[in-house]
């Protein structure tokens, strides 16, 4: 075997004991926290203040806190849906990372009892496209396991017919006590 052989096997050795020992610390850390169910957590927005609105554009902190007395876990970036004022689901996407097909690995977050995560979601709120379409949303549904929670949201959400309205969430990340909500 030559000596660039076995350089190469040497680094893919590392390289799969590193995978694995990453892998096993994340999942054994997840595994040992139960999902969150829909009724232990409470779902709040928050507009921050008017720090997501202008230039065209709008948005909220999606908020969770978990009511319960142990810590759950939830998706990094769940499923959303915006619905109108009869509870219909509206044509809206999750605005896909350029670059990132099919995404990247978001490994779920987990909620202390009584704390709360937070994730950012932005739109485009102005006619800006040359074929804009847009959509006016009631409420917005965050879905958690096998159900969901829902809350009334007031957003004007724009995009192009092609594509209709797009938005944009930053996963669930810890909410700090220091930090407003």
């Amino acid at each position: 075997m030559s000596a660039s052989d076995t350089k190469r096997i040497s680094t893919a050795c590392i390289g799969t004991l590193l995978l694995a020992m990453v892998c096993a610390c994340t999942t054994s850390a997840s595994a040992d926290v139960a999902p969150c169910t829909p009724g232990q957590l409470e779902l709040s927005l928050d507009d921050g203040g008017g720090a997501f609105t202008g230039m065209s554009h709008g948005g909220t902190w999606v908020v969770l806190r978990n009511l319960g007395a142990s810590a759950c876990r939830v998706p990094a970036r769940p499923d959303v849906t915006f619905l109108d004022a009869h509870d219909e689901a509206l044509r809206a996407s999750l605005q896909p990372i350029r670059g990132m097909n099919p995404g990247p690995v978001l490994l779920p977050v987990e909620i202390p009892a009584q704390a709360r995560v937070r994730a950012s979601l932005r739109w485009v709120t102005g006619e800006v496209f040359d074929d804009t379409q847009c959509i006016d949303a009631a409420f917005v549904r965050i879905g958690i396991g096998e159900g969901s929670l829902t809350t009334p949201f007031h957003g004007h959400l724009c995009g192009s017919r092609a594509e209709g309205p797009l938005y944009q969430m930053v996963p669930f990340q810890p909410l700090q006590a220091t930090q407003p909500d």
